[in-house]
């Protein structure tokens, strides 16, 4: 007794469904690699702002120490300043700033580094540097004298 209905096999409908899970497991990595990407563009943005915030506020320093000084300023996820280390920090800036030499007094040379605290998604990477910059900038309390 022969069917005259068509369809399709179960052979087929597994290399059907077999195909179409490996191609979509290619667009969700595109995805995942594009979002990575997009918050690391968003981290750099951010953290030439706040650099660039911090450059412009040392300018206005008056008696910086001599000797040099280190600082850590954290940030989270908004990059939203915080005073202390806790488990909301996802930013952290690393400044050191020292008397140039000597001869020149009244200039400071400031550096400062940008990195996230937490490895983005699929990294290994712990502290991944976004950012840095040094830049040299006036103690005006020496030009004051």
């Amino acid at each position: 007794m022969k069917s005259d209905e068509r369809g399709f096999t179960l052979v087929e409908i597994i290399v059907a469904v077999a195909i179409l899970a490996v191609l979509s497991a290619g667009v969700v990595s595109l995805f995942i690699v594009s979002h990575v990407r997009l918050q690391k563009a968003m981290d750099l943005d951010n953290a030439v702002l706040e650099t660039n915030t911090l450059i412009e506020e040392f300018q206005g320093v008056e008696g910086s120490s001599s000797n040099g000084s280190r600082f850590t300023i954290y940030y989270d996820d908004n990059w939203e300043r915080s005073v202390i280390m806790d488990s909301e920090a996802q930013y952290a800036i690393y400044g050191n700033i020292i008397q140039l030499s000597e001869d020149q007094e009244g200039l400071l040379h400031l550096d400062l580094r940008a990195v996230r605290l937490k490895p983005y998604p699929f990294e290994n990477n712990e502290k991944h540097e976004i950012y840095s910059i040094g830049v040299i900038i006036e103690d005006l309390s020496y030009w004051s004298e």
